[in-house]
Parts: C-alpha cells; sequence; structure tokens
C-alpha cells in the first residue's frame, strides 16, 4: 500500500509542464503508487498436497513446500473473478492517493486470466471503478508479464502527452487451472508442478506524468521474447484451436524446462539494463516474478544480486501470475524494502517465453527542484562564458 496523497490532476488532455519539459528533456513517468488485494482464503501447501494425492507417488508430506519454497497461497471465493479482484486493490489505492475517477486517463487491465471472453475484463473494472467515459481502456495480455507490460505501456501514453495517469489493474484467479488428478512422478515433473505453486490477487499500478512530493521514475525499460519456446507453459483451452475442453481447460508447464530457460534470458536482461543505467547492482532492490526459489536464488546469483536484495512474496502468496510483481511492489513500499532502495529493477520471465525489466529510481520533488536549480546555474554559467568571450 502506498503512497503520499497526490494532488488533484486532470485525468485528459493538456496538464501542467514539468521542470523536464522546461529545460527541452523527454517528459517524465513517474509510479506514484501501488496497492493490492488478496483474497481470506488461505490454502497451505500441505492442503495442495493432500488434494493432489502427492503421498500416493511415494512422496514425503512437504516436498511441494521444499521444491518451491511455497508455504500457502490464498484462493478467491466463488464470487470472486479477476475484474472485482482488480477492482478491489485499484479502488485501495485510489483510495490511498486521494484520487477520484475523474483523474484516470487510462486504464490497463493486465492479466492471464479474464472474467469472459468478450467484452474485455477492463470494461468490468471500468464501470465497478466508476472511470470516466473518455478514459482509454484496453486489456494486456503477456502470460505473467501482463502488467510489467501494462506498465511498459501505460509510459509510453504518459509521455506521448495523451493522457495524464495511467492505471495499471490486476486481477488473477488462477487456482480454477491448478490440475489435481496427477497420475505420476514424471507427469508431475513435466506438466504440472508450476501450477501447484498458483494463488489469487488482486494487484494495482499509478503511473503519472505529474511528480507526487516521493514516487519513483520510470528510468529504463527492456524486453526480449522466444516464441519458439511457447509450448512451455500453456493453457490450451479457450482459443479457436480448442475452444471447449474440460481437459484442457488447465494450467500445464514443463517446469525444468522453462525455468532453464529464465536463467539463460533473464541475467542478461538484467546486465543490459543495469549497464545501460550504470547502476551497482549490489545496492539496487530487485522485484522478481516469482515461480520457485530455486530459479530466483539462481537467476540471483548469475547476475551478482545480494539475495537481501530480493523482494519475495512467494512463501506468502505463491505464484499469482501477472499479480506478483506489482503486489510484490505494494508490499515492498508497505513492509520498508523499498525505502532501502533509491533504485529497483522489476524483472519479469513468462510463458512465451517473454522476458522484461523496468527500472525505477526514487524521486521527490526536492530532488526536481534541486535538478531544475543545477540546470539553471549551468546555463547562467554558459550564458556568462559566451558574453565574457564575446566582449574580448
Amino acid at each position: 500500500m502506498w503512497w503520499m496523497n497526490k494532488r488533484k490532476a486532470p485525468g485528459n488532455g493538456n496538464g501542467g509542464i514539468s521542470g523536464r519539459e522546461l529545460a527541452g528533456e523527454r517528459p517524465g513517468c513517474f509510479l506514484i503508487g501501488a496497492d493490492y488485494y488478496v483474497p481470506d482464503h488461505v490454502v497451505p501447501s500441505e492442503e495442495i498436497e493432500r488434494r493432489a494425492g502427492l503421498s500416493k507417488l511415494g512422496l514425503r508430506e512437504g516436498t511441494l513446500e521444499a521444491g518451491t519454497g511455497v508455504k500457502a497461497r490464498r484462493f478467491a471465493a466463488a464470487d470472486e473473478h479477476p475484474s472485482t479482484l482488480a477492482a478491489a486493490a485499484a479502488q485501495r489505492l485510489l483510495d490511498r492517493l486521494g484520487m477520484g475517477k475523474e483523474d484516470v486517463g487510462a486504464l490497463l487491465f493486465a492479466a492471464n486470466t479474464m472474467d469472459e471472453t468478450e467484452p474485455i475484463t477492463g470494461m468490468r473494472v471500468h464501470e465497478s471503478l466508476g472511470l470516466r467515459k473518455d478514459a482509454f481502456v484496453a486489456d494486456v495480455r503477456d502470460a505473467c508479464n501482463s502488467a510489467l507490460k501494462a506498465m511498459i505501456l501505460g509510459t509510453g501514453l504518459i509521455r506521448s502527452g495523451m493522457v495524464q495517469n495511467v492505471l495499471v489493474a490486476v486481477g488473477e484467479r488462477l487456482h480454477d487451472g491448478i490440475y489435481l488428478n496427477i497420475r505420476s512422478k514424471s507427469e508431475l515433473v513435466t506438466r504440472h508442478l508450476a501450477g501447484l505453486t498458483l494463488g489469487d490477487a488482486g494487484a494495482a499500478v499509478m503511473l503519472s506524468a505529474q511528480r507526487s512530493s516521493r514516487c519513483y521514475e520510470v528510468v529504463h525499460q527492456s524486453w526480449e521474447v522466444d516464441s519458439s519456446k511457447r509450448d512451455l507453459a500453456r493453457i490450451e483451452a479457450g482459443g479457436t484451436r480448442c475452444l471447449t475442453d474440460p481437459e484442457k481447460i488447465f494450467f500445464i508447464s514443463n517446469a525444468k524446462k522453462l525455468c532453464q530457460v529464465a536463467v539463460e534470458k533473464l541475467p542478461g536482461l538484467i546486465r543490459k539494463a543495469t549497464g545501460e543505467l550504470g547502476w551497482d547492482i549490489s545496492s539496487t532492490g530487485v522485484i522478481p516474478h516469482q515461480v520457485s526459489k530455486g530459479v530466483i536464488t539462481k537467476i540471483a546469483k548469475m547476475s551478482g544480486i545480494p539475495f537481501k536484495n530480493l523482494m519475495i512474496t512467494l512463501d506468502q502468496f505463491g505464484n499469482t501470475g501477472a499479480a506478483t510483481i506489482p503486489m510484490a511492489l505494494a508490499l515492498a513500499f508497505e513492509n520498508g524494502f523499498a525505502s532501502a532502495f533509491r533504485r529497483i529493477l522489476l524483472v519479469g520471465g513468462a510463458a512465451g517465453f517473454s522476458g522484461a525489466v523496468l527500472a525505477l529510481e526514487f524521486s521527490s520533488i526536492l530532488d526536481s527542484v534541486s535538478r531544475q536549480l543545477e540546470q539553471c546555474s549551468e546555463r547562467l554559467q554558459q550564458e556568462g562564458l559566451q558574453s565574457s568571450e564575446a566582449f574580448v
């Protein structure tokens, strides 16, 4: 839950001109708040083991938690859906920021799951929040990278001047896709293990053209796709290739191979981002997508990230899909993790294979004023030097 109240600003149209724009720089995009919502029903890993009959496969009790790092996850109630989870988190964020429905210029719903095929789930969130009719509304889907991709797109909307504020809302009801009728250890590892870590959650992030008293500026975005790996994780039903089949509505994944791809791809993206920014990874906070503790640890070691620099929520909530990173971000602000770092990397890996990195740097109005004064001083000195040379 975060952050400071934001002063009122128009949700659409032309807003105030920032100091960066006056200085001829690219308009800034600021992350001014994040919040989350989780259902009440807590499901420990021991219960998932019993439901899946893992003991019948010869596995000892506690194997699921030991192998994945997941102690528990939340399951949504029958009347909780992707739209309601997203709307709950988004409303909490709007209330915390002191923003009204008229302040939201764009709403991007980002998730794996959806209420129905058509219309887009964003419409339900829009109606629930009572947002203005001229708000730009769209769904963004890139598996577990959906929220990161929505933040990248939202940054573009803001920097283009099209809108002042973009609300990214996430609602993941993933437990419907967990397959529990597992017949062998081989089937567990090659198809269904990753699904046993899934949990439900809602999350929301607010991006703005206006800097608040304390916020983070989006300073870097990068991504990579290897579509040849798209069969490593999937839900087959729901599209035109397989409209309805009760046997194919479940999430299946070759967890070992998908994690190998993540380990191959993500350290390079992390090094590229920190190299271009000139950041020292040892003093940078990192919020990764979270499938298992093992893969997080491998990526951290290969990237030189101290484990204390990682914001981990996997143990409490499991893999909440696209909600994982924005929810972890909100928790990082809530528990003090974020205050320990001026710089934070959001690192996502998703089925496809899709990788993405978003870099955030702490910003404040005081920092902005100081920077503007420095720029003004530099300009005056330069103008004075040119005048002196002209006089000579």
